[in-house]
């Protein structure tokens, strides 16, 4: 991802954007546009953010809390105590006596630190493994992004292609008829002839405007995952080019995959350690300053000398000796999950390597087929040429020359469909090495 972004900033950004309109020269200015502007991809973004505002509040544990509190008390009764008679001049007798006053008043400090926490400290490394996480799917959302761009893309390059061949076929089927009814109105040929010909352009014009239609709904998925809206204009500039200079030699491991997988791991660990942190003891510190006012009727001072200090400090030891076996099942089943996760991990490892090797394998055959394809359309180009100048000069009918034309389309469709398999693999690949 670091490589990408390295590389879009010394790219030269030349697409334009002028009262709706973006012009794109290239995939990578769709790839660039695509991750800053997609819907989906900024609500990930979102997700990052939050995930670091939560890691952030799970680090509340190291830091101290501090309140300010104070409280009335209303003594309705106020319980006898027994105390010794020596204090009231009666020894040998016992004195039950009433201490306090019918209203008390505090009002203070509290300042309180966790010593010792296990559980929140793994749940800080857990936040903070999320963090990783959600950054991780990001990146492998922003690759697949890029995957199904490239393929949408290169399906609009190729409809639009396909709608150029189509035009130059209506053009020559228009001509054929042309043709047809000057030889029918010089008797040259029969109604039947000329009827073939009508159909034959009739044909033409239907593959324009489905070819047409496809390249419309390519265009409008290529707006959809763009962030653009329906009014917005969407050119293309760039023209398919078959023979490439620069041949996709190998491609890149899946590595934002197999980090998603070992981060995973790492959380569930970190998960399981928590699960044994349970078992350890909590301990907390408590800090106090304040003061205590007593009444004997409802009123409140806030004379000094109306208030008796209070200060203390405390420390509060948590050990769990027994919770139901809640803590023993949980610790049994975090172990149990990140058994899964390593499983997961090292079968992803392992199906990487050859599942990568199949993509690339299908790259080198599409990109043979493609070009013997290539070939094989300018070949039946050259022969639909030939046999329509055999056809105006009377030289062969045309059901002959139909019958070449139809050799053309079938090597024409033959041509897309290789063309499409081509540039599919060639994305796939493409979004991995960029």
């Amino acid at each position: 991802m670091k490589k990408f972004v390295s590389l879009t900033i010394a790219f030269v950004i030349t697409i334009s954007w002028v009262n709706g309109q973006n012009t794109f020269h290239s995939l990578e200015e769709i790839w660039y546009y695509a991750i800053e502007k997609n819907p989906d991809n900024i609500v990930y973004q979102l997700k990052v953010e939050k995930a670091i505002k939560d890691y952030k509040t799970t680090n509340s544990y190291l830091y101290p809390k501090v309140n300010v509190g104070m409280s009335g008390q209303y003594n309705m009764e106020i319980p006898e105590t027994p105390v010794p008679g020596e204090i009231f001049g009666k020894p040998g007798e016992t004195i039950y006596a009433k201490f306090g006053q019918t209203y008390n008043y505090s009002s203070g400090v509290y300042v309180s630190k966790t010593l010792l926490d296990w559980q929140s400290m793994f749940q800080a490394k857990i936040a903070k493994s999320n963090t990783s996480l959600v950054k991780a799917e990001k990146a492998l959302f922003e690759q697949h992004l890029k995957q199904q761009m490239a393929q949408v893309y290169y399906a609009a390059l190729t409809a639009r292609a396909a709608v150029d061949l189509s035009q130059k076929d209506l053009t020559l089927a228009d001509s054929t008829l042309h043709l047809s009814i000057n030889r029918f109105q010089q008797g040259l040929i029969d109604n039947l002839t000329l009827n073939q010909a009508k159909i034959n352009k009739n044909n033409a014009l239907d593959r324009l405007e489905q070819n047409k239609q496809y390249l419309y709904e390519h265009e409008t998925n290529l707006k959809i995952l763009l962030g653009l809206t329906q009014s917005d204009t969407l050119l293309l500039s760039e023209k398919i080019q078959i023979n490439e200079n620069i041949t996709l030699e190998t491609i890149t491991p899946d590595e934002l995959s197999l980090n998603l997988y070992k981060i995973q791991t790492e959380n569930a660990d970190f998960v399981t350690k928590q699960a044994i942190a349970r078992f350890s003891p909590k301990l907390d510190i408590v800090i106090y300053w304040g003061g205590l006012q007593y009444q004997a009727d409802f009123k409140f001072s806030m004379k000094s000398s109306d208030w008796q200090p209070n200060r203390y400090i405390g420390l509060n030891l948590s050990i769990p000796l027994f919770t139901g076996f809640a803590n023993k099942n949980q610790y049994q089943s975090a172990k149990i999950s990140q058994n899964i996760s390593l499983l997961n991990y090292e079968e992803a490892i392992r199906k990487s390597s050859l599942n990568d090797s199949i993509f690339y394998n299908n790259y080198i055959i599409a990109r043979h087929s493609v070009q013997t394809a290539q070939e094989n359309l300018v070949l039946a180009d050259e022969n639909v040429q030939l046999a329509y100048s055999k056809y105006s000069e009377g030289l062969i009918s045309l059901d002959n020359y139909l019958a070449v034309y139809d050799d053309y389309l079938a090597v024409e469709n033959q041509y897309f469909s290789r063309l499409s398999d081509y540039l599919i693999n060639k994305a796939f690949i493409q979004s991995r090495n960029k």
